[in-house]
């Protein structure tokens, strides 16, 4: 395959180049030990504002369970001396035999006046940085504020206010990190059903407008109290502020500073308990990964033991190239936690989750909202949960599964905290290699073309507009397959879905295959039915009994299928350093 230049090539992707051949080709390349720089060559800076003893030291008793063994120092922004601070850090992470610097940023908003203090600093270092993401952009920080939201009863019946903190005296730097809180807070509640969340971001500035800030945030404070009308108010304070010791704290005020009336949510894990998963995953994210730590999910609908064993099968070639996972099923959570933990237990530091079904959408929403995607590509929601066709599976599964109800409990599930940087990626839709396959199935049946009618059949779905949009894939698998070089000349090639779990639907639908099949067998013809499905057959073979058709099979196992699958991962791959690279 045509490799990207070496300007281009990702970071750790060239460690991967044994998995980047076609499935028939069978190469196996390893790379130079010259393409991939030394774990050791990459050192760690957290960078935090000044929250006194107790706060410094829990990010410092973070940084400490994340750097196991890698160079790594905290530096607290403080005045003008930080620069000295900064310097010393650096210089001993050089000293220690540090190419590269990853810089931790421990802060809620990007646009924190330390954090902007030190960025400048950075550029003129003796090694060169490349910035993580801060920590307010991470899906952590908005799992950290859920999980602490969690702990308000009657949600429908609470007014919660956020209380956020800033050192920000500059107006127009403490509405950016406004904007920073009221968008944690609004993914972060997302679902929750609470009557009103409204945040507030405390300012705590040094010199002469400190008590006039100080007034300002106690003002916003009540009156966001005692906006929306009926309903108790929770405050819940979240934040990396001000913390001395237990007693003198940020939170110590806010319980002094409280509303009449407010009730304060007082948690015993705050966001400083996700941050040393936050390091590692970003250190990941930043890495230069071996071939065999990048790990691999497949998501398929399932079915059986055969049909489950059948999809394994399909990719076990790739299994030597990648630490490799399964999940069977309609995105369950925790099946894909499950898979995620195994991944992380056998060394994997990345993975890509590839979602084997029929649509692109199966499942996208369901997936990225699990692994916290949603909230760090800014997504929009997704509208509803459905597969809306998962591309085939050997036996019934009942219900109409267009929008299906994902989650029981009164709050949305917490997102799967893990230190992998994960992606997904998937869908066949009208792949080539899926048209490839079909034809082959067909060829493969075929004894006189030109009397010949090929008959695509697709699961379908139950909403009118999804199960169009399979018949618009059909089409276009017919499409290729019919110009395809040296494509049988087929007397002709049609198309249908099923809509097979859909007893009010699938009437019709069934009839106009019966149909087709009988008009195919005129004149001496013959019918050759082709499942479009990830995987097998489906209720063909009841659907049309008593007619003389040939009866085919779908997408897996086959070479080119394996080949499909792992094009999905090496998309993966890219993502993920295009991520990386963006940053």
């Amino acid at each position: 395959m045509n490799l990207p230049s070496p300007l281009r090539w990702p970071r750790w992707l060239p460690a991967l180049a044994i998995g980047l051949c076609t499935a028939t080709a069978g190469v196996n390349a390893q790379p130079s030990p010259t393409t991939r720089a030394a774990a050791s060559d990459t050192a760690y800076l957290a960078v935090a504002a000044d929250r006194g003893f107790q706060g410094n030291e829990e990010i410092r008793d973070a940084l400490d369970g994340f750097a196991a063994g890698r160079p790594a120092e905290l530096v607290i922004a403080t005045d003008d001396r930080t620069k000295g601070t900064l310097d010393a850090a650096v210089g001993r992470l050089a000293a220690s035999g540090a190419k590269r610097l990853v810089v931790l940023p421990v802060f809620m908003s990007g646009a924190d006046a330390k954090w902007q203090q030190v960025k400048p600093l950075l550029a003129k270092g003796p090694l060169p940085a490349e910035l993580a993401q801060p920590f307010g952009d991470s899906y952590f920080a908005v799992e950290a504020l859920a999980e602490q939201l969690r702990a308000v009863h009657h949600p429908q019946q609470a007014r919660v206010v956020v209380v956020g903190y800033t050192t920000e005296a500059n107006a127009a730097a403490r509405r950016a990190v406004a904007q920073d809180w009221q968008r944690i807070a609004q993914q972060a509640s997302e679902g929750f059903g609470f009557a009103q969340v409204q945040t507030v971001v405390w300012t705590d500035a040094r010199g002469g407008e400190r008590e006039a800030l100080r007034a300002a945030s106690r003002k916003a404070l009540q009156d966001a109290a005692a906006a929306g009308g009926a309903g108790r108010v929770v405050v819940v304070p979240f934040h990396f502020g001000r913390r001395l010791d237990g007693m003198m704290s940020f939170d110590a005020e806010l319980k002094s500073e409280l509303p009449k009336g407010a009730e304060l949510l007082q948690s015993r894990r705050g966001p400083e308990q996700w941050l040393a998963t936050w390091m590692a995953r970003e250190a990941n994210r930043h890495a230069t990964l071996a071939a065999n730590e990048l790990g691999v999910i497949l998501l398929a609908h399932g079915s059986d033991y055969h049909w489950n064993e059948t999809m394994r099968q399909a990719v076990a070639p790739l299994e030597s190239r990648y630490p490799m996972e399964y999940v069977f099923s309609m995105a369950d959570q925790p099946l894909v936690e499950r898979a995620v933990r195994r991944l992380e237990k056998r060394g994997a530091r990345a993975a890509v989750i590839v979602r084997v079904f029929g649509l692109e959408s199966s499942f996208k929403g369901d997936v990225e909202r699990m692994i916290g995607s949603d909230v760090e590509s800014a997504a929009a929601p997704s509208a509803g949960h459905s597969h809306g066709g998962h591309g085939g599976h050997g036996g019934g599964h009942g219900g109409d599964h267009d929008g299906h109800g994902a989650h029981d409990a009164a709050y949305p599930p917490a997102r799967i905290s893990t230190p992998l940087a994960l992606t997904t990626v998937g869908g066949v839709e009208a792949a080539p290699l899926f048209a490839a396959t079909l034809l082959e199935r067909a060829r493969a049946l075929s004894r006189d073309p030109r009397k010949e009618t090929v008959i695509l059949v697709a699961h379908g779905t139950g909403s009118d507009q999804r199960n169009q949009q399979w018949v618009g894939i059909l089409e276009q698998l017919a499409a290729q397959m019919k110009s395809a070089p040296g494509a049988p000349a087929f007397r002709a090639i049609r198309h249908a879905t099923w809509r097979e779990d859909w007893p009010d639907k699938r009437a019709p639908w069934i009839q106009r295959v019966r149909d087709m099949v009988q008009e195919a067998g005129k004149d001496g013809g013959r019918a050759i039915v082709i499942p479009a499905r990830t995987n097998g057959t489906g209720p063909e073979r009841r659907f049309l009994e008593g007619l003389s058709f040939e009866l085919g099979e779908g997408f897996a196992p086959h070479p080119l299928f394996t080949r499909w699958f792992e094009q999905q991962v090496q998309a993966g791959a890219a993502a993920l350093n295009g991520a990386a690279a963006s940053r």
